[in-house]
């Protein structure tokens, strides 16, 4: 089990971010969990693993669950983001 409150990273605004956190990629439109790949922690898209970069990352919420990104899939004007669950799945 991960320990959920030490900090992995952080985002464009220098919050912390970790293993639970939910985030949002502004280049790739898409919001997911981290996944941590050989000891680095980043993004699990289609088999593709994408280090996080800092200057992409917005961090929506510090300590989140499946339910949090299911709340972003119901906005209206969320139409065309992708929603990877990856990282919620294998990453922990």
């Amino acid at each position: 089990m991960l320990n959920n409150k030490k900090a992995i990273f952080h985002d464009k605004n220098g919050r912390k971010i970790y293993p639970d956190s939910l985030l949002y990629d502004e280049v790739a439109n898409e919001y997911f969990f981290p996944y941590r790949k050989n000891g680095v922690w980043g993004d699990d898209f289609l088999g593709d693993f994408y280090p996080l970069k800092a200057s992409q990352l917005i961090l929506q919420k510090k300590h989140a669950s499946m339910d949090d990104m299911k709340l972003l899939m119901k906005l209206p004007n969320e139409s065309d983001t992708i929603f990877n669950t990856e990282g919620f799945i294998n990453g922990k």
